[in-house]
């Protein structure tokens, strides 16, 4: 392999991980935005649960903890795929900074 296509191949993977990382970011916007809404959603509920408790406002409370729960974890893989990816792209940057 030529230096010219080593730094072609580096050029390649660089623009898989950023485009990889705008997914990533897009994604967690998307979670954090339902995750404020479940966070509202809680808070209403626990309020109308206070106010005149139910059966159904129980299990609805239930069901919303849950989701928020999945929430914080998707953003938590997120957040660690993220991290991995940045460290694979400055190894790449370093790579391609290095003197041939």
């Amino acid at each position: 392999m030529t230096s010219d296509d080593a730094f072609q191949t580096l050029m390649a993977e660089r623009y898989a991980i950023v485009a990889k990382l705008t997914e990533l970011n897009s994604a967690q916007l998307t979670r954090e935005g339902r995750r404020a809404g479940v966070e509202f959603e809680l808070s209403r509920c626990r309020q109308d649960l206070a106010a005149a408790p139910t059966p159904e406002l129980s299990a609805r409370l239930a069901e919303l903890e849950r989701e928020h729960r999945d929430a914080i974890e998707q953003t938590k893989k997120i957040e660690a795929e993220r991290e991995a990816l940045i460290l694979k792209l400055e190894d790449i940057v370093h790579r391609l900074n290095e003197p041939h």
